[in-house]
């Protein structure tokens, strides 16, 4: 019987012999990697979710990552005024402007994937994949999208680019009732693009400006935390008023992607309300009060 306790036994070879076979397998593993021959590999952390980054394991990667919406909300309408048509009627005329307080981009291109009557391109909505999974948009990572169709685009010859049908639609109410006034049938078409930043009261990200001037060849969009602006002057953004209707307190709605073209992250915060009073040739913005029935 040895003398040695039985906490120190050895199985097997000697541990000189243990430690330099180790010792050599570490030298051949060391030339292997200096002459090219392996790939050194990271090491996997307890609990952590490996992630494919090169090769068919990236691509497959990049389809299975999440898609990132946008969220449209629209401004209540503002520069509000009383102007007299060719024809002596009044009409309500209104600056409007359609927010992105998603996650993602509002983003549309003109393709030939679908066909469009006259002057018109089908339109496909960008969804761009979270690649790394962080929940927001991140312009140089999220690079894999997917196309969701978003009806049609109509071309407009004198300002030689796109414009995305049915971003907004207005209507004119009185306080609790269930019939609009006044309502602006056609759908509006825009280009969209960056023109102010989002009110802060909203809580969203604010990313950098990214959707510019408009032309044929752009990407047309609105970033996370931004507003696509439609001036009081510009075609569209008026209401013809009734030649009877009375002076009184009136709600302006606003509803944005009224034929729910686009695919949202939520739709109920599509509208707003401004209410207004009319006195003749006058309006004037009042509290919001009776209007909130409108919403």
């Amino acid at each position: 019987m040895s003398d040695r306790p039985p906490w120190s036994r050895r199985v097997g070879r000697p541990r000189a012999l243990r430690l330099l076979s180790a010792a050599a397998i570490g030298v051949v593993a060391v030339s292997l990697v200096g002459a090219g021959g392996v790939s050194a590999q990271p090491v996997a952390q307890p609990g952590v979710r490996p992630t494919a980054t090169t090769g068919l394991g990236a691509a497959a990667d990049a389809r299975k990552a999440p898609r990132l919406f946008p969220d449209a909300r629209p401004l209540a309408a503002r520069d509000l005024s009383i102007r007299r048509n060719a024809n002596g009627n009044r009409t309500l005329r209104f600056e409007s402007g359609l927010a992105n307080v998603g996650r993602g981009v509002l983003e549309v291109r003109p393709d030939n994937r679908s066909d469009c009557a006259g002057d018109e391109q089908h339109a496909s909505q960008i969804l761009f994949r979270d690649r790394n999974r962080n929940g927001w948009y991140d312009r140089d990572t999220d690079n894999r999208s997917v196309r969701h169709d978003a009806g049609c685009m109509i071309f407009h010859p004198s300002h030689d680019h796109w414009h995305f049908e049915a971003a907004a639609r207005y209507a004119l109410w009185r306080p609790h009732r269930n019939q609009p006034v006044v309502v602006k049938g056609r759908k509006m078409s825009f280009c969209l693009r960056d023109s102010e930043r989002a009110p802060e009261r909203w809580e969203t990200r604010t990313y950098g400006e990214y959707y510019g001037a408009c032309s044929q060849t752009t990407r047309q969009g609105i970033s996370i935390g931004w507003v696509d602006i439609y001036g009081s002057y510009l075609p569209g953004q008026v209401l013809t008023l009734p030649n009877r209707m009375s002076d009184g307190l009136y709600c302006l709605r606003t509803t944005v992607d009224p034929a729910n073209q686009l695919r949202e992250s939520k739709n109920g915060n599509n509208h707003s309300v401004r209410a207004v009073r009319i006195r003749g040739d006058r309006v004037n913005a009042r509290p919001l009060g009776r209007c909130r029935s409108v919403l």
